[in-house]
This record gives structure tokens, C-alpha cells and sequence, in this order.
């Protein structure tokens, strides 16, 4: 091969290179913590469905355990190694999100433990966002004091907030008929997670919700599709309003 063309070519291969290597640098890394209001119906994976269909270079990954809350993770019990990932992760951003009921039966644990990870999250070189979950369904009364101390710890350490709960209890006064909840009325049907990944899209993005696709999917080991999540149109729609209507109010 003639020496100036073998040279182009070195070039335009290192060119190629940089610039794959720059898109991949490029992707922000969210570490969501939590239990199974954070793994029910694959939250951490249909966000990043969401993310991927609208070409936002976003990677996800999660470290829970059922029923964790935040002092499990702290002292690494439960078989979660959190602080190591935070650690050692290179994160973006953490995702916090404590045991449902932890505002109202433990609201010095929660204040105690969000301060402490949100030391560690941003020595990490992260920001830290809080995962206001919801009231479960035969108790709308909860959401209140979850958004209250959310919010008082939100502003005590500066991070950001990921509505969900409002959005949740939006859509419920809206469309009663629909059904967020599993059986179990406490934890997220497909549709109440559908609901939550439209909020957090959003706010981790700060694009709007209101465009996104009804059916998000993933590709297996085997490069097979996984259907994570299936809405019918006019309900995805009507998720993605309200996701989108919440978000401005907490802006």
C-alpha cells in the first residue's frame, strides 16, 4: 500500500477511535439504591429503556435487597456492598431510596443515613438525587409526611428530588380506574412503574417525558428482546403527562 495512503488510514482509524471512546465517556453512570420499590417490574432498566429510545447516553445499575432500608446499606448487611460501589462505581449520580414507611416510623434514620451517603456520594464526585416514593393504597394520608421529610431532607443536604409520589397521587385523583399498585396495594404494577420511569426520565435527563415510547425492551445475552415494560398508547400517554406536569411544579 502506497506510504501516504497507509497513513490516512492510521488516521482515520485513531480518528474513529477517539470519537467512540469520547460517546462512551460521554454516558452518565446512575447507581439507584434502594429495596423493591427500586427492582419491582425493573425500574433501574426501563429508565434506561426510556433513556436509550431517545438517544440520551445514560447506563444504569442498582444495588438492592427487599425491604432494605437505609441503614442495611450503610452497614453493609442484607448482602449489599453500596459504599463499596459507591465507592468504586465512578457514578454520576446515586439515586436514594428508603424503606417506604421510613419517614414516618424512622425519620431520625432517615435524616442520619441520607446525610451520611450524601457525604460519601458527592466525596465520590456524584450528586445525589432522593426517590420520594409513594403512600400505599389503603393509606393516601402517608404521602404527606413522605414528601415533608423528603423535602427537609432534600434542602438540609442539598440534593435533588425525583417525585415520584406526588405523580403518583396526581394520576390516582385523575384516573382512579387505573391500577399502579401490585395486588399487594404497596408495591408498583407494570403501569406504576411505567409511572415512576416517566418521572425519573425526566428529572435525570431534563427532557420531557411527554414522547416516550409504550413498549421499552432490552436485548439479552443472547441478543434475544426482553419486553421490559407494555402500555396501551392512550395510558403511556396519559403517565407521561403527569410525569411531566410534576416535574415543573418541583422545579
Amino acid at each position: 500500500m502506497p506510504f501516504r495512503k497507509l497513513v490516512g488510514l492510521i488516521l482515520f482509524c485513531c480518528s474513529f477511535s477517539v470519537m467512540g471512546h469520547t460517546q462512551t465517556d460521554a454516558s452518565k453512570k446512575v447507581l439507584f439504591v434502594g429495596n423493591s420499590y427500586t427492582y419491582f417490574w425493573n425500574l433501574p432498566q426501563v429508565t434506561a429503556a426510556m433513556m436509550k429510545a431517545k438517544k440520551q447516553a445514560f447506563t444504569t445499575q442498582q444495588s438492592t435487597a427487599g425491604g432494605a432500608h437505609w441503614g442495611h446499606h450503610w452497614r453493609n448487611e442484607r448482602g449489599l456492598q453500596t459504599k463499596r460501589k459507591i465507592q468504586a462505581g465512578d457514578y454520576d449520580i446515586v439515586v436514594l431510596q428508603n424503606h417506604s414507611r421510613s419517614t414516618i416510623d424512622r425519620p431520625d434514620s432517615l435524616m442520619h443515613f441520607g446525610g451520611l451517603f450524601d457525604e460519601m456520594i458527592k466525596k465520590s464526585g456524584a450528586e445525589t438525587y432522593l426517590y420520594m416514593t409513594w403512600a400505599r393504597s389503603w393509606d393516601p394520608y402517608m404521602q404527606a409526611p413522605i414528601k415533608a421529610k423528603y423535602m427537609e431532607l432534600a434542602e438540609k443536604i442539598g440534593a435533588t428530588i425525583v417525585p415520584v409520589g406526588p405523580a403518583w397521587e396526581r394520576a390516582r385523583s385523575l384516573r382512579p380506574e387505573l391500577e399502579f399498585y401490585d395486588p399487594d396495594g404497596s408495591h408498583p404494577s407494570t403501569l406504576g412503574t411505567y409511572l415512576t420511569a416517566c418521572v425519573f426520565y425526566g428529572v435525570l435527563t431534563g427532557e420531557s417525558p411527554i414522547g416516550l415510547p409504550t413498549r421499552l425492551t432490552r436485548k439479552d445475552e443472547d441478543g434475544e428482546f426482553l419486553f421490559l415494560n407494555i402500555q396501551e398508547e392512550e395510558t403511556a400517554v396519559f403517565c407521561q403527562k403527569v410525569a411531566d406536569e410534576i416535574i415543573k411544579t418541583f422545579k
